[in-house]
């Protein structure tokens, strides 16, 4: 019997049933223009969002010591840049030698205050950014202090992302007190009876530690479950679309092995060498082919002017004659 036809109105191209990558967020976090880049027919994206304090919690091993369940496969990592993400994924109870970590941006520190502290007084744009030298340490909220538990399931988020900053900045708004954010949080969870000010950052500030360190972001997966739509998503976060050859190039780089000088040296170059039938590198052999056959050309050319220039020196000699 021929196969069944699908319904009127309905192709067959209707019925694909797109890839999903679960991609793991913290407060603060806005990947849309990432997911918009990377989404398409076949594949989409399903966010997981988590406090800071349970980023790593997809990349960590069962409370048995079993492997990483892989999902979500990808997700964002926030550090301190007087710190590592080597320090924090260990801290976490995680390898970094089994994680790959892409940079992406460093973030500025801010400072929030009620309108009733003393610091709403302060005029950034005259002043500059606050000098941590003007924080009472005993003043300071920590949001770890109101954030829940990490998840033991990196797919089982909090009911509501970023407890902890929210509650803190509540506390704040009432006049008690100051909490220090990353930039982007201080924005998710602004109110109007809550000024921000710019904090100084370590390498503005006048004594060589005297300043905020700042943070950086990137993003993370586990080296083990590493594939072509984890792939063409960190390509899409670097502005590619998927598919992209340079995705490819992407993949075999984070894949090749670690401390080659060959590896190294052609991943910095991004070019291959195309190996001839009998295995030999041929690229050096075209450069030189092209290179001899360009020689040769002008070789030519010069022997045809040349013989042109005597055929014109024999004309000169037998005006002579005459």
């Amino acid at each position: 019997m021929p196969p069944s036809s699908p319904p009127s109105g309905r192709s067959s191209a209707d019925e694909i049933v797109p890839e999903t990558l679960f991609l793991s967020t913290i407060p603060g976090a806005s990947p849309s223009k990432w997911v918009d880049r990377f989404t398409s027919r076949e594949r989409r994206v399903q966010l997981v969002k988590h406090d800071v304090g349970g980023q790593v919690a997809f990349l960590a091993p069962g409370p048995d010591g079993s492997a990483p369940r892989g999902l979500p496969q990808l997700g964002y990592l926030r550090w301190r840049l007087d710190s590592t993400p080597e320090a924090l994924l260990a801290s976490g109870g995680v390898d970094p030698a089994d994680v790959h970590v892409v940079r992406f941006y460093e973030e500025d520190p801010v400072v929030c205050v009620g309108q009733d502290h003393l610091l709403a007084a302060w005029d950034a744009a005259a002043d500059g950014p606050v000098p941590c030298s003007e924080l009472d340490p005993d003043e300071r909220m920590d949001p770890a202090r109101f954030a829940p538990e990490p998840p033991i399931d990196g797919l089982d988020a909090p009911e509501i992302p970023g407890a902890g900053e929210r509650m803190a900045v509540e506390i704040v708004a009432t006049g008690a007190g100051h909490v220090v954010l990353p930039a982007s949080v201080a924005r998710m969870f602004g109110r109007k009876d809550v000024v921000v000010l710019p904090l100084e950052r370590r390498g503005d500030a006048a004594e060589a530690s005297g300043g905020h360190p700042g943070w950086g972001v990137g993003l993370a997966w586990l080296r083990a479950v590493d594939s072509q739509l984890v792939q063409d998503f960190v390509g899409a976060a670097k502005g590619r679309r998927p598919g992209s050859s340079r995705n490819d190039h992407l993949q075999a780089s984070t894949a090749a092995p670690q401390g080659g000088a060959s590896s190294a040296g052609a991943s910095r170059s991004g070019k291959a060498t195309t190996a001839g039938r009998d295995g030999t590198a041929t690229k050096g052999t075209k450069r030189a082919s092209g290179a001899g056959s360009k020689n040769s050309k002008r070789g030519s050319k010069g022997a045809a002017s040349g013989s042109k220039g005597s055929q014109g020196s024999k004309g000169g000699r037998g005006g002579k004659r005459r």
